[in-house]
């Protein structure tokens, strides 16, 4: 558990820099693209740390999910993947959507929430979907032009994509299969 604790707490940290004021210090001493990497590089072992706690730490039932929450996470999740998609690639639905990514990574962590019931998985979900709320509603929105629809039907088809490789690995990437 200390593991994904720890993994946890790096994944905020790495996040939180900016907020504490200690960005313009760091940026300062490394410039932008040092600051952007570290924090990408602090990213990743944050998520490297918590998939090895998670797969090392006992299972503590809190609750037993509902039997339709499975089928709740697994429908609308292809909505999670296309606004992660949306919130990298221009388009129009960040008109109607503010931080799509956001957005879509707050939907992905409750929807995992609500099909898991154990306390690894609740630390983690937690941690992402309590993070990028925080984000979502501390970020002033920024107007977005209109765009071609055909970058739409890109973002679509791409999270669409995404969603079916996260469903097909989702055993290898998580080390939690998923029952149909």
């Amino acid at each position: 558990m200390m593991i994904l604790l720890s993994g946890c707490v790096l994944f905020l940290a790495s996040h939180f820099i900016n907020a504490f004021g200690y960005r313009q210090r760091v940026e300062n001493a490394i410039g932008h693209h040092g600051y952007m990497g570290l924090v990408t590089f602090a990213s990743i072992v944050a998520i490297i740390m918590m998939v090895f706690g998670y797969k090392q730490t006992e299972v503590e039932v809190l609750w037993l999910p509902l039997p339709p929450s499975y089928a709740l996470a697994l429908y609308l999740m292809p909505i999670a993947a296309i606004l992660i998609v949306a919130g990298n690639i221009p388009n129009n639905i960040a008109r109607y959507v503010p931080h799509p990514m956001l957005t879509g990574i707050a939907l992905w962590a409750a929807l995992h929430l609500l099909a898991n019931g154990d306390i690894a998985s609740t630390i983690i979900f937690i941690t992402f979907g309590g993070y990028a709320l925080y984000r979502r509603f501390s970020l002033e929105a920024k107007p977005v032009e209109p765009k071609p629809v055909w970058l739409d039907v890109v973002v679509i088809i791409l999270g669409s994509g995404v969603y079916a490789l996260m469903l097909g690995f989702h055993n290898a990437l998580s080390g939690v299969a998923l029952s149909y």
